[in-house]
């Protein structure tokens, strides 16, 4: 007689499963953006296996769950279980990274002692995480006390001051192409293997790497963040410090162009990176410099730039802002900093979650997502001529009162202050294809993925507060311009208007 299956499930070390209003869960981490939704039955399913332990292998649907929900982190699997769930696919993969990290540790620990921390990057062509890290390092004033070697994608690059054995020469060299036999770096050796340390890293993910730090054993690094983390401390600062936000596509447009150059900039006890270009570097320099960090690197977060007669402000890839004048830039960037410096002081009940909000003195709150912010900032003049505005704002805080979902906003120049949420707008599904049907999510998916906006880090309380407080806030199917088509009757609505405040601040 076969002896029964006894698999243990657990939770992820920083792993939330938070309830919602009709039975179904966010099962999220709270120190990354990863989350996924689970209906009510999967939410029941996943708190009995957690609890009791699975005695007989689940079906194929629920086993690709398990496999998905553990490569995430989101929750542990015992030896016996892993076997079960385990893909051989997954598993050559995951051979393949452990094989190649070895490799990689043992090519550096035969460089040469370095005299100060110097950053192997691979990267790779079509990357726009790579782009990112390339536009923040050339746009960073000239690094000091470290240096980055970035090689992957035909050319070799350095960043930096270099020092220690045979590197002080290679401040002065120009760009390189990158050689697949690097012959041409035959009088530099110490460059070729720094070069090759780099591309060997680039499986692994790109950008990927090695810090190679005088007195410590080499340290693999995988992903944009954990390379612009140890690029913040090995100038001196600390990581958690500056603020690092997932850059994309539009990213990398917006923050690269000729001339473009980065400042760190206080956020109370944050740094921000505010990235200017053209006549408005000019035009800020006093601001900047009165509210200049004490801080070496920090990536590009926020954007300036006045192409015409408009001053733009971009988050990322986001335009969040239009201004006239340079005086309303800067409140702007004063806000946005004042929501930044904020993130920590969410109380237990509460949470900040990435979205926009459309504000006005007399009516409820319209949540948006990120999405929507560059078209609603094109429309900023329209909105304005009718009391509304798109609060200039890192994040959106949410909270209950009364019964009532409210959120934290700032109008522009202003002091932040608390304001009843109309709704939360969304877009329309996408239509049937004929890969793909149509399929409409339903309110509790809606809801989920409200939650799985959070800002990260947070902590267990928050984000079941959010949770909870998502329950609250209705869902409407537009789009960017039909809101704006709506806003104006909505405004003027009786009876059951979705806008109307609810009570006084």
């Amino acid at each position: 007689m076969r002896a029964p299956l006894s698999m243990k499930i657990g939770w992820g070390r920083q792993t939330v499963l938070a309830g919602l209003a009709a039975g179904g869960a966010v099962l999220a981490r709270t120190d990354t953006a990863i989350g996924a939704y689970l209906n009510a039955p999967a939410a029941r399913w996943l708190r009995r296996i957690t609890a009791a332990g699975l005695d007989e292998p689940p079906g194929q649907a629920a086993l690709t769950c398990l496999r998905v929900w553990a490569s995430a982190g989101l929750i542990t699997l015992d030896d016996q279980a892993a076997i079960l769930v385990g893909d051989p696919e997954i598993e050559e993969y995951e051979e393949r990274g452990r094989s190649l990290r070895r490799d990689l540790l043992q090519r550096a620990a035969l460089f040469p002692r370095v005299g100060m921390p110097i950053l192997a990057v691979g990267v790779g062509r079509d990357c726009a995480y790579c782009d990112q890290l390339l536009t923040d390092l050339a746009a960073n004033a000239p690094l000091r006390d470290g240096g980055v070697v970035v090689s992957g994608d035909d050319r070799i690059r350095l960043f930096g001051a270099f020092s220690g054995t045979g590197l002080d020469r290679l401040a002065d060299l120009p760009d390189l192409p990158d050689l697949p036999d690097l012959a041409e770096l035959a009088d530099l050796p110490e460059l070729a293997d720094l070069a090759e340390m780099a591309r060997a890293a680039a499986p692994l993910g790109t950008p990927s790497g090695v810090l190679l730090h005088p007195g410590a054993p080499p340290r693999i690094l995988e992903g944009y963040h954990q390379v612009s983390a140890v690029i913040v401390s090995m100038l001196g600062d600390e990581p958690d410090r500056v603020v690092m936000e997932t850059p994309s596509s539009c990213s990398v447009n917006v923050t690269s162009g000729e001339g473009t150059s980065v400042r760190p900039v206080r956020a109370g006890d944050r740094v921000v990176g505010i990235a200017t270009r053209g006549a408005v570097t000019g035009e800020l320099d006093g601001w900047l410099s009165a509210h200049t960090a004490d801080a070496a690197y920090a990536p590009a977060t926020l954007t300036v730039e006045r192409p015409r007669n408009l001053y733009l402000v971009y988050r990322g890839g986001a335009m969040i802002a239009r201004h006239r004048t340079p005086a309303d830039t800067i409140a702007c960037l004063e806000t946005m900093l004042a929501g930044y410096a904020d993130h920590a002081g969410a109380a237990e009940d509460e949470a900040d979650v990435g979205c926009g909000v459309l504000w006005h003195p007399d009516h409820a709150a319209v949540l948006i997502p990120n999405h929507w912010l560059s078209p609603m900032a094109r429309k900023s003049s329209r909105l304005r001529r009718s009391g509304w505005q798109l609060c200039p704002q890192p994040y959106v805080r949410l909270g209950m009162r009364d019964g009532q979902a409210w959120a934290r906003v700032r109008p522009l120049g202003e002091d932040p202050r608390m304001a009843p949420v109309a709704f939360l707008a969304v877009d329309p599904p996408a239509p049937a294809t004929d890969e793909r049907p149509a399929r409409t999510p339903s309110t509790e998916e809606r809801a989920a993925q409200l939650v799985c906006w959070a800002v990260r880090p947070l902590t267990p309380p928050h984000l079941r507060a959010l949770a909870a407080t998502a329950h609250h806030i209705p869902i409407r199917t537009l789009g960017p311009d039909p809101i704006l088509a709506q806003l104006p009757d909505l405004v003027l609505a009786r009876g059951a208007d979705p806008l109307k405040r609810t009570r006084a601040d």
